[in-house]
């Protein structure tokens, strides 16, 4: 039984890799949409309650929300420190591919869930797609 889970968090951030534009300090609103994979159905028909995934995943997805998202080698995160501005440093640049594999390792590591795929859509056009197939 496939079980689908869709969560959001609005994040500012910049990622060189990107190029120019993508260089630059801006913010997305990210959809992250979680499919997880249970073996057995309990009595009653059901496979895990809706609620006990959202207590699992939600704090991992709302950890990064309303915050400056950057890669731990930027410079500018010398500043924000030196200014007590709250952001958060991760350890690669903050492309979409980067934060989709980010998102499924720390669920897949932090709870017990058999998440199977997870999809993160930066914009309303793009999406990206990671399976530990």
């Amino acid at each position: 039984m496939n079980i689908e889970k869709k969560y959001h968090f609005y994040a500012a951030h910049r990622n060189f890799a990107g190029g120019k534009k993508c260089g630059r300090i801006h913010g997305h609103t990210y959809n992250v949409k979680c499919h997880f994979k249970f073996e057995t159905v309990k009595e009653g028909g059901i496979t895990c309650l809706f609620s006990d995934i959202d207590k699992l995943v939600e704090p991992i997805i709302k950890e990064y929300d309303h915050y400056f998202i950057l890669d731990e080698k930027d410079k500018l995160c010398d500043i924000l420190r030196l200014a007590n501005e709250p952001f958060k440093e991760l350890p690669f640049e903050t492309s979409a591919e980067n934060l989709c594999i980010w998102f499924f390792t720390r669920i897949k590591n932090e709870t017990e869930l058999p998440i199977i795929k997870i999809e993160l859509g930066e914009t309303k056009t793009s999406t990206v797609t990671y399976e530990n197939i």
